[in-house]
């Protein structure tokens, strides 16, 4: 027998047991690398940790910021709906008096208590029957005034004044004379100019009247009637405020 032939026949014989020897070794080496299977979850925990922390846990598990902050909120609503509800409440209205007047305003007049109070009192002379005061309603006319003190003597009397105009409190009424024309001294003593009963000659000697503003001064009272306040002036066309307030302290109605 050959060597070669000693060689083979050993190695047939110690092939099985040298692959058995391998393979539990390959066993064993692969045994320490494959993971653990998971462990296995009971049902109800697999769908909790689904559904995450029950809903009040989520709403009330705020730190202290957070409530600080909801807080803040809560307060600033109350706050605006308390204001809206103050400012739409019912309120107690104060109505303010009813005026009723007629005809029309004359400049610079001033309204008086007895006008306020629904009177008006007067003062009418010239040719008149019973010439004096007379107290008339608020709104009445010279045509009541003139009625009041027992009509005019002359028909022809009327015609100086205008029976349609309203009346003024405390105003006089001359019945019968000239357009413009008021009886009595023009100056007084002290000096003062009655705008009523002045000539055009009187008004050129007011500071700042010429003759030509003097003649609209005239022509002024010739169509209106007399000067019921001394304001009535800065209607004549020429006199602007600063002339009317050198004349007003010379002058008087």
């Amino acid at each position: 027998m050959t060597l070669r032939t000693v060689v083979a026949d050993r190695f047939h014989k110690q092939a099985p047991a040298v692959a058995a020897a391998t393979s539990d070794r390959l066993h064993r080496i692969a045994s320490q690398w494959t993971p653990a299977p998971p462990a296995e979850l009971p049902a109800d925990a697999f769908a909790a940790a689904i559904a995450g922390p029950p809903p009040r846990a989520r709403v009330f598990n705020l730190d202290r910021r957070a409530w600080r902050g909801l807080l803040v909120i809560v307060l600033g609503a109350a706050l605006i709906a308390g204001w809206m509800w103050w400012q739409g409440r019912p309120r107690e209205v104060a109505l303010a008096p009813e005026v009723i007047a007629s005809g029309a305003a004359v400049p610079g007049a001033m309204s008086t208590p007895a006008a306020v109070s629904g009177q008006v009192v007067v003062h009418v002379i010239g040719a008149v029957n019973n010439p004096g005061l007379v107290d008339l309603p608020a709104g009445s006319r010279i045509a009541d005034a003139i009625t009041a003190v027992g009509g005019a003597k002359t028909a022809k009397a009327l015609g100086s004044v205008n029976l349609a105009r309203v009346l003024i409190d405390g105003e006089q009424i001359v019945v019968g004379a000239q357009a413009g024309a008021v009886t009595g001294s023009p100056i007084d003593a002290n000096g003062v100019l009655n705008l009523n009963s002045a000539t055009e000659t009187d008004y050129e000697s007011l500071p700042g009247v010429g003759p030509v503003l003097a003649a609209r001064i005239m022509a002024w009272r010739t169509t209106n009637g007399v000067f019921r306040s001394i304001d009535e002036l800065g209607e004549v066309t020429g006199i602007g405020p600063s002339i009317l307030e050198q004349i007003r302290p010379l002058v008087r109605v």
